[in-house]
């Protein structure tokens, strides 16, 4: 990895461990959830790193296959319902035993926005000490790319489907990194791929913050399998998702937003959907209506950010 003027990725400053993991492991081609998770290993350590997942496409990687594991992690599996109260169960005993463990649940969005959201947003509510990565592929790509309350309204999936009379999904996505950091937890944040240097910072802080309570991480994550994305492309895809706003990189500390990443022109959105097949049967006036939902996100958030500066001037005042 090298940076824009030729030298070495400043990322690597981030290394404080080996890679914990085996050298060949079970994703399909070209899938960034490789990358995720031996950043996480790289980056966060793995004297104190405790893994927690469910069934998923991060599973096989987690638990292993046939007589081991591929990593030399702490790791335990469980359901897409209890996530969250299993990631809560472990630190709390370890928290009761002196030990000051690192718990990562790292599940992907059909677990995180769906079957398994009760039990994230109480552990939310109740201030629990672990970190929840949600890698977010859009779907249930591990059982055959089915829609999730991620997946993006045209989007076509096993279970929305083009045809005579439906053109993919026919709902908005769910925006669960912006619900989570509504429950104004100590840290909220969105990070993707193509930006590691933002997804290493924002993993040190929510390990500094988990002590104070749940610490989520939003991981953009794309499928090239489920997406029908070339293998080589899948960064590309990230790197376009932020540069049109479709993704955008931000953090929430107790509720109060800031951009970590600024687009001054974000570009159109047809240059992120045109690298994804799942969007290739659209037309210009659905195109039309993925850019408003995008566009209206981006400005809701962008309002949130200068809420921040309307609290500080209110304090301000009421001390004067």
């Amino acid at each position: 990895m090298t940076n824009r003027k030729g030298g070495l990725s400043k990322v690597f400053d981030y290394f404080c461990n080996e890679d914990p993991f085996a050298e060949g492991l079970s994703p399909c081609p070209g899938c960034p959830l490789e990358l995720a998770l031996r950043l996480l290993g790289k980056i966060l350590g793995s004297q104190d790193l405790v893994m927690t997942g469910t069934p998923s496409c991060s599973n096989p990687v987690m638990t292993g296959q046939n007589v081991g594991a591929w990593h030399r992690l702490t790791a335990y599996c469980t359901l897409m319902t209890g996530a969250a109260a299993n990631a809560t169960g472990l630190s709390r005993q370890y928290r009761r035993s002196g030990q000051d463990a690192t718990v990562v649940c790292f599940n992907g969005d059909g677990c995180a926005a769906d079957i398994g959201f009760q039990a994230l947003s109480g552990a939310a509510e109740r201030g629990e000490n672990f970190i929840y990565v949600c890698y977010d592929n859009e779907g249930y790509m591990n059982t055959g790319v089915q829609r999730s309350g991620t997946t993006p309204i045209g989007a076509k999936t096993a279970t929305t489907p083009v045809g005579p009379k439906q053109r993919g999904k026919s709902t908005r996505r769910k925006n669960l990194p912006l619900l989570m950091a509504m429950h104004r937890i100590p840290y909220a944040a969105t990070a993707t791929l193509s930006h590691l240097e933002d997804f290493a910072k924002k993993l040190l802080k929510a390990k500094e913050k988990k002590n104070e309570g749940l610490a989520y991480i939003h991981l953009f994550a794309p499928c090239p399998t489920g997406w029908g994305v070339p293998t080589h492309q899948a960064i590309e895809v990230c790197r376009n998702a932020v540069r049109t706003n479709y993704f955008p990189l931000w953090e929430a500390e107790k509720g109060i937003f800031t951009l970590t990443h600024q687009v001054k022109k974000p570009k159109p959105i047809m240059e992120y959907t045109r690298l994804i097949k799942k969007y290739n049967h659209l037309k210009e006036d659905e195109l039309e209506r993925i850019q408003e939902e995008v566009d209206y996100e981006y400005e809701f958030l962008r309002h949130l950010t200068e809420f921040r500066k309307c609290v500080a001037t209110k304090h301000q005042t009421a001390g004067e």
